[in-house]
């Protein structure tokens, strides 16, 4: 998205309308905004990710794995370290948020 874009649609509206059109995209639509284009990094233990995704449940339950997700909710990459996971993120054209 364009900076100087961004910055007039929330300094040119009226106080409180700047992210209005956003209350009514499907959360669908919302998260397709950003699919393939931002990434969400967090930490799970293997067995907490195991309920979403099977294959987590391969290493042992109170390990500590880095997971990345697109913006849909799909899973990216799952890897043992931060250091995986920043190498891959370099690698690609993704922008990484944060989770709330």
């Amino acid at each position: 998205m364009n900076k100087a874009n961004e910055k007039r649609a929330f300094t040119d509206a009226p106080l409180g309308q700047a992210a209005e059109p956003l209350r009514i995209l499907t959360p669908d639509e919302f998260a397709a905004l950003g699919a393939g284009d931002i990434v969400f990094w967090r930490q799970m233990r293997a067995r907490d990710l195991a309920r979403f995704i099977p294959q987590a449940g391969l290493a042992p339950s109170h390990q500590v794995l880095e997971l990345l997700m697109s913006a849909d909710g799909a899973p990216v990459l799952i890897a043992d370290s931060r250091e995986a996971i920043l190498d891959w993120i370099e690698g690609h054209e993704v922008h990484l948020a944060t989770l709330h």
